[in-house]
C-alpha cells in the first residue's frame, strides 16, 4: 500500500510517501510562513523523485495538529482536493502531547 502523508500544522511542513512500512521519500520545509506556497511543489518533487503519481497512491494521511489552525487547513484542503478528485481513502493523524502529569 502506498501512502501520501501531509502535515502543515507546525513550523515544519512535511510530505512523505511510504510503501507499506518503508519510507520512499520524506521532504521538509521549516519556513512556517510559506506552507501554502511550498506544499504543492513539495508534493510534485516527491512524486518526481519516486517516479510515482497521484493515481499510484492508495491512501492519503493528513496531520491535524496540534498546531496552527491556518497551517492545518493548508494540508487538509490539499488532501480534500486529492480525495475528492481521485476518490482516495483518507485518514487523519492527531499527535498528543504529554501533559507531564
Amino acid at each position: 500500500m502506498k501512502i501520501l502523508a501531509l502535515d502543515t500544522s507546525s513550523k515544519n511542513a512535511s510530505v512523505c510517501i511510504l510503501e507499506d512500512e518503508t519510507i520512499l521519500i520524506e521532504l521538509n520545509n521549516e519556513d512556517e510562513k510559506t506552507h501554502s506556497q511550498k506544499l504543492m511543489p513539495m508534493i510534485d518533487t516527491a512524486f518526481q523523485k519516486t517516479g510515482l503519481c497521484l493515481s499510484d497512491i492508495d491512501l492519503l494521511a493528513c496531520g491535524v495538529g496540534p498546531g496552527s489552525f491556518t497551517g492545518t487547513r493548508i494540508a487538509i484542503a490539499t488532501a480534500k482536493a486529492f480525495v475528492d478528485s481521485m476518490h482516495l481513502p483518507a485518514v487523519r493523524s492527531l499527535l498528543f502531547r504529554s501533559s507531564g502529569l
